[in-house]
């Protein structure tokens, strides 16, 4: 009777840290699979944000950063689309100059945002990573995001080069 219930304990056990394993593999995984951080000089970001600015021409971004709070002279959306991914690009020049990319599933940056629905740091949409916009103090709700569809989200640039875009589609 005591063997069995001491194998039970061992599976329990077992079948726990085979779990705790397979989570921290997938945690692993997902942040490989939709992050990249390379070096990049200021020249190269200059190319790739010029390249991202022209890709949303003529589109003013639904956070306005001079206020940090959505833009209030936007026209609305044509009608309602489903949202599928976050993208972010940025450009860190703490340290070592970098470019990160990141781009989640949409219900994964949803679930960045705070109880309340809202973000309240531009950090909070980097998602994977610490970079120089974290203490960026914003108002951006997920509903304001919906309400607009995809397009851009923030295009922002600090005095000394470090860049931020993000939109959502």
């Amino acid at each position: 009777m005591k063997s069995g219930i001491r194998t039970a304990w061992r599976f329990f056990g077992v079948s726990i840290c085979v779990g705790v394993v397979a989570f921290i593999a997938t945690a692993f995984w997902f942040v490989v699979s939709h992050r990249t951080s390379t070096g990049a000089s200021a020249q190269l970001a200059d190319v790739e944000f010029a390249r991202l600015r022209a890709r949303f021409a003529g589109q003013q971004p639904l956070l306005d950063m001079q206020r940090r709070e959505v833009s209030a002279a936007l026209a609305p959306p044509a009608g309602p689309a489903q949202l599928h991914s976050f993208h972010t690009v940025i450009f860190d020049t703490r340290g070592r100059q970098r470019l990160v990319r990141i781009d989640v599933p949409y219900w994964f940056g949803r679930r960045f945002a705070r109880h309340d629905g809202e973000f309240t740091w531009l950090g909070e949409l980097t998602f994977l990573d610490d970079t120089e916009f974290d203490p960026e103090a914003i108002r951006l709700s997920v509903d304001q995001i919906e309400r607009r569809g995809p397009g851009l989200v923030a295009d922002y640039a600090h005095p000394g080069g470090g860049q931020f875009i993000s939109w959502v589609d």
